[in-house]
């Protein structure tokens, strides 16, 4: 039996949910990833052995019970794209529902899962704007909360690794004027969140605004991470109204516009150190000029490469 420590992940093969498997990985864990699309998985992780599949979909509450068996620790990175909250099915919603009727509640320890920090209960004036995202959220933790498994519920600030995700042809777009300081995170920092509350008494049952501790302004951000990690990119910016003429026309412009709406009058505070989220969960190791130098000089996602 390997002495290395275990963990199941609802979500491996998204951006975040791909990176976080990784990085768990490389710091010793041994990874069982529940999956709808094994080739995908398979592609994207390429044979690595410290990472198992497992096949089951977030609608069959049967399959994922033989998935989810033998868990203990549970991290799900899971999030909806819809504009509708009476949405039929979202995954961190309905999705989370199903998870928790499956699983075996003599085995589980714990459920970590990722949220947005929009979500976070009674902080950054959550009434301002109805951010479908963060309300379907909110459903899921409820379900989460009245289970009464322990819990860890971290809320991200935007990730520096979006930066990568979304670039396309050598440009990377702002849209619209967001004009106060983000504190931005990333993976590998989040990551070594995620180890840090696997076990940990002092995260149970707890929520905590994930975020790095220098704010930046985003086309300022972006400028500053390509400056680096790749100087042929540039940073545009678009006008939101721009996107919504767009969405009038194409439904996939449509969740695009609401996040524009919602993120361009978000104002985001510093919450880290009040919450305590760096003394239980560790310190933020990299800033952004350090993230860019480090993903630039391992060629950690190189990966998505295959992808594209």
């Amino acid at each position: 039996m390997s002495n290395k420590k275990q963990i199941t992940i609802i979500g491996a093969t998204g951006n975040i949910g791909s990176a976080v498997a990784r990085n768990l990985i490389n710091s010793g864990y041994e990874v069982k990833a529940i999956v709808r699309n094994l080739e995908k998985a398979n592609k994207l992780f390429n044979d690595e052995p410290h990472i198992q599949f497992e096949k089951a979909d977030l609608k069959d509450i049967s399959g994922l019970k033989l998935a989810l068996t033998g868990t203990e620790y549970l991290y799900l990175n899971l999030s909806s794209q819809s504009t509708k909250k009476n949405t039929a099915f979202a995954p961190d919603r309905e999705g989370v529902a199903n998870v928790l009727g499956a699983l075996d509640k003599e085995s589980i320890k714990q459920i970590i899962c990722i949220s947005g920090l929009g979500a976070l209960d009674n902080v950054q004036n959550p009434e301002k704007f109805k951010f479908i995202p963060n309300i379907l959220r909110k459903q899921g933790h409820k379900l989460i909360k009245e289970s009464g498994i322990p819990y860890t519920i971290l809320h991200c600030s935007w990730f520096i690794d979006s930066f990568i995700f979304y670039e396309r042809n050598h440009t990377y777009s702002v849209i619209g004027d967001i004009e106060s300081p983000i504190y931005f995170t990333n993976c590998l920092d989040f990551s070594n969140h995620v180890a840090n509350a696997v076990g940990n008494p002092d995260a149970y049952f707890m929520e905590f605004p994930v975020q790095g501790k220098e704010g930046f302004k985003h086309p300022e951000a972006a400028r500053k991470f390509f400056s680096i990690f790749n100087k042929n990119v540039k940073v545009n910016k678009i006008p939101g109204g721009f996107i919504g003429f767009l969405a009038l026309f194409k439904k996939e412009f449509k969740m695009l516009k609401h996040m524009s709406d919602y993120f361009n009058q978000f104002k985001e505070t510093f919450l880290a150190d009040d919450c305590e989220t760096f003394k239980v969960l560790g310190n933020p190791k990299f800033s952004l000029s350090e993230y860019a130098d480090k993903l630039k000089k391992e060629h950690f996602y190189n990966y998505l490469q295959i992808e594209n």
